[in-house]
């Protein structure tokens, strides 16, 4: 290998080593480890190393698919939901699973803040909360104009709010690590 050409494998493996800082020392070596076997490999195979670095393509492509899983490692062991809906904003539109998995989780997410809101407004405004139902109508929920129909859950309406709200909560949780462990899981992604 001459000179030129592992001068431009040094430099291509330093940036890569750079857009690989997020992940722990030791991953990051391995990875810039086995890239420049690799690449070697290739150079010693009579590719140039313009060549054999094209075929890698830039390092933050080449980067992208170790931080991304790195990222859907560490959303699933933190178990929050915050942190794993961030992740999987940010890989939503790579994965239609992460798509809809957000979707899954912004619906859940809506109606367990409705519940909740549901069940304070019931507190200050109880005419305003309630089920109601009758021929050809039914409405649970917060009404600004309640209907003429008797409200049939009276009481009974909290327990039914905070099922929901909780049932919800953790239907949001569940889509949330169901579409992470499940873009781990595609082929190509370990």
């Amino acid at each position: 290998m001459g000179a030129q050409d592992a001068a431009d494998i040094e430099t291509w493996l330093g940036y890569l080593e750079q857009v690989l800082a997020p992940l722990p020392a030791a991953e990051r070596e391995d990875i810039v480890i086995e890239a420049r076997a690799h690449l070697e490999e290739r150079v010693s195979a009579g590719l140039s190393a313009t060549s054999a670095l094209a075929g890698f393509g830039k390092a933050e492509t080449y980067a992208r698919a170790f931080l991304d899983e790195h990222a859907l490692s560490h959303a699933l062991d933190s178990r929050r939901a915050l942190t794993m809906a961030k992740t999987l904003f940010r890989v939503a539109g790579q994965s239609l699973i992460a798509t809809i998995g957000l979707i899954a989780f912004l619906v859940f997410g809506v109606t367990t803040i409705a519940a909740i809101v549901c069940i304070l407004l019931k507190i200050a405004q109880p005419q305003m909360v309630g089920g109601w139902w009758g021929p050809g109508y039914f409405a649970l929920g917060a009404l600004t104009d309640p209907p003429a129909a008797p409200e049939r859950l009276g009481g009974w309406v909290y327990p039914i709010l905070i099922s929901i709200a909780g049932i919800d909560a953790w239907l949001a949780r569940f889509s949330l690590v169901l579409a992470l462990k499940g873009i781990k899981g595609q082929p190509g992604r370990e």
